[in-house]
């Protein structure tokens, strides 16, 4: 039950945001580092989605301890430049798949701007797009006429999987989230706010769309992503918008990483709830 969690961290870079610049120095305390074998897989899967091809070797990863990046006076969790095609990611994010992918995202299209049809459409379930990103893909309507609908409308599920090791030994929990809609019609989905929630706070102004909850006897985590375009909470009929969540095994739990032991997950989309599952993850 939630109630005996140990110890719960949350996980979020609101008010951040990752992104892709022409031109920027790099942090006089960053570190070059060899990408995980991983990365090759979330290479793969952005390539597949933006429908662009690239090579991962010449891509130089750096890492920084901060908690945020101030890049060109604006706070970051990570970015792209095009000078030496480098990538610097935070400490804390290095194993976010979403982060990092909306960095290699950037990197395949070679563009510092965040284009609607990619960072919000045919990459949308994969990358992270918030804030800045938002407001930088420019406005978006509604392209049919479309019934408003209260969240239980729509099928929501979500399933955990432990995948193999990578060819490093690294291990990855993984939960998809999947949200339907089996109307024969186009939907937008009116989030309302939560009970108990203030009016004018983040959370009333900017309700959730994906979700998790993880929780075992390590502790746990979770993590919202906000509704901050339309686009995400419009659905053509029988549509089906997913989002990828992954977890690095590790020692201990900090950030997107967790200990092996058994544990409870479920996802979630505005303010419903798959049903939770219960997995084992192994080293």
């Amino acid at each position: 039950m939630l109630l005996h969690v140990i110890a719960a961290a949350f996980v979020g870079t609101l008010g951040m945001i990752s992104c892709g610049l022409a031109t920027a120095p790099l942090p006089p305390n960053a570190e070059e580092f060899a990408p995980p074998a991983v990365y090759a897989r979330w290479w793969a899967m952005t390539e597949a989605c933006s429908g662009h091809s690239g090579n991962l070797a010449a891509v130089r990863w750096y890492h920084v301890p901060e908690y945020v990046l101030t890049v060109n006076g604006r706070d970051a969790s990570g970015y792209w430049s095009s000078d030496g095609n480098r990538i610097v990611l935070l400490d804390n994010l290095m194993d976010d798949g979403a982060s990092v992918r909306h960095e290699m995202l950037h990197a395949l299209l070679r563009v510092g701007g965040h284009p609607r049809a990619q960072f919000l459409g045919s990459c949308a379930s994969l990358v992270d797009c918030q804030g800045p990103c938002v407001t930088d893909a420019g406005a978006w309507h509604a392209p049919s006429a479309y019934a408003v609908v209260p969240p239980d409308s729509v099928e929501l599920t979500s399933h955990a999987t432990l995948r193999a090791p990578e060819s490093d030994g690294q291990r990855y929990l993984a939960l998809e989230i999947s949200v339907r809609n089996s109307l024969g019609r186009a939907i937008l989905v009116s989030i309302p706010p939560s009970p108990g929630i203030p009016p004018g706070s983040v959370d009333a102004e900017n309700p959730p769309s994906f979700n998790y909850q993880l929780f075992g006897s390590a502790g746990g985590i979770s993590s919202n992503m906000y509704v901050e375009d339309s686009s995400t909470v419009f659905f053509l009929p029988f549509e089906t918008k997913r989002f990828l969540y992954e977890f690095r095994v590790a020692a201990q739990m900090a950030g997107y990483d967790i200990p092996p032991g058994q544990y409870s997950v479920r996802g979630g989309y505005a303010w419903l709830w798959a049903a939770p599952e219960t997995i084992a993850v192994t080293p």
